[in-house]
């Protein structure tokens, strides 16, 4: 059995698919009960001996919340800092340091790290603080957020350091917003994955325990405190892959009507077809995400086949949109999805490579690196499947500088199994 859960504010949501495609629900308020207490009432109600709770997958997205309490300094990496400090985007109030390094698309060195004048200013950080490292050309070669990485560590206060090149952008600015974010989720990441393993771990040892994310799919609930930003806005992306497994669709357009409005999304080979930027109030960061966008009768006209709508909670639906493929649903689909989400793993590089051949060897070792994983996080080899692997030229870069990306998916199709649940069930009457 697979157990999904929506936690959200006032509530948590359970749904239990069954091996025979059946699904059971449950629900329980949560007023100012924390998380980890209403979890442990939610699952002493679920499970049997006869159908074992194989995974518990959560989705968190609504409850994750930043932290502002710590003090926050901003490191900048390049050969010199802006001519005009007027032209220099902030982060609020928190300190920059800058200091000359940095790196070529080609990974070359731009500016020698000066670790003298890094490890002089750093020691006036306050203890406690957060550091966001961010240096020019890290994605390439990040020897320098590293380098100052490594000067950190001789810090006498205990300090969270975060590197931008853990996020896969050519934008400076995008990987050092990405990073800021993630760092001002990670104390609540970090508690709340502790908290929910420790409670799952009580009720049902053996089930493994996942966390969904924004392209639609979910990881080992142990990589939530590393990057909680990749599932801070998996809300959408989740609901979209339970209405999806709801009216048993693998591939094709859906449009999904909830109080948020109408989003109209894709699915390839059962996973959400996805962009590798997510926009955040105006701006960009670097998160892989389902690609779901307000639907239009402008959009949908003409569409061949007329896309699937899934309605949930009774909510309104205008009168142009064809809703002669509706579905109507009051299940959490957010519990929904995240028991249907597959597994899900990216590999994402800049890479130089200069003939055909050392092309194709970047991309093999890509697609070895994310079936690895996948295998890592609990998957039968034989279920992976590799549903994006291609290169991208990398915009005004080096002709030999170019982006892997690679996106596999792994787990059994909860959709064709909620399809079966239903066949049998009517074979039945």
């Amino acid at each position: 059995m697979r157990i999904g859960i929506g936690v959200h504010h006032r509530r948590l949501d359970a749904v239990c698919l069954r091996r025979d495609g059946t699904l059971t629900t449950h629900s329980i308020p949560r007023s100012s009960e924390e998380i980890d207490s209403a979890l442990d009432r939610l699952l002493s109600g679920i499970g049997a001996t006869h159908d074992p709770v194989r995974s518990i997958a959560f989705d968190l997205s609504e409850v994750l919340r930043r932290s502002d309490r710590l003090p926050l300094t901003v490191v900048r990496i390049a050969p010199r800092p802006p001519i005009d400090p007027g032209d220099e985007p902030r982060v609020g109030e928190a300190p920059i340091l800058h200091v000359r390094g940095g790196h070529t698309t080609l990974g070359e060195e731009l500016a020698p790290f000066d670790s003298a004048g890094f490890r002089e200013a750093s020691a006036r950080i306050p203890a406690g603080s957060r550091v966001v490292i961010t240096s020019a050309g890290a994605l390439v070669n990040p020897g320098h957020e590293l380098a100052a990485g490594e000067i950190l560590l001789e810090h006498p206060g205990a300090l969270s350091v975060s590197f931008s090149h853990a996020f896969s952008s050519n934008s400076f600015a995008t990987r050092e917003r990405t990073a800021l974010l993630n760092s001002a989720l990670l104390p609540d990441a970090e508690a709340l994955s502790t908290a929910l393993a420790l409670v799952a771990g009580r009720h049902h040892p053996d089930a493994r325990l996942s966390v969904t994310r924004n392209d639609g799919g979910r990881v080992p609930l142990s990589r939530l405190a590393d990057a909680p930003v990749h599932s801070a806005f998996s809300g959408s992306p989740i609901e979209f892959i339970g209405a999806a497994a709801l009216c048993g669709l693998d591939d094709g357009d859906l449009v999904l009507a909830t109080g948020d409005g109408l989003r109209l999304g894709t699915l390839r080979f059962g996973a959400a077809v996805v962009i590798p930027q997510l926009r955040w109030g105006g701006a960009r960061l670097a998160t892989q995400t389902a690609h779901l966008v307000p639907a239009s009768e402008i959009l949908l006209s003409g569409r061949s086949p007329v896309p699937r709508v899934v309605r949930a909670g009774g909510t309104a639906l205008p009168g142009w949109l064809d809703a002669s493929e509706l579905l109507e649903t009051d299940l959490d689909l957010r519990a929904l999805g995240a028991a249907c989400a597959p597994l899900t793993d990216w590999a994402v590089d800049i890479v130089g490579a200069g003939s055909a051949a050392e092309m194709a060897h970047e991309l093999q070792a890509a697609e070895a690196r994310v079936r690895t994983r996948l295998a890592a996080f609990g998957a039968l080899p034989s279920t992976v499947r590799i549903l994006e692997s291609r290169f991208t030229a990398t915009t005004y870069e080096h002709a030999r500088v170019v982006s892997v990306r690679v996106h596999g998916v792994a787990g059994e199709p909860a959709g064709a199994l909620l399809a079966e649940g239903r066949a049998s069930r009517a074979a039945e009457r």
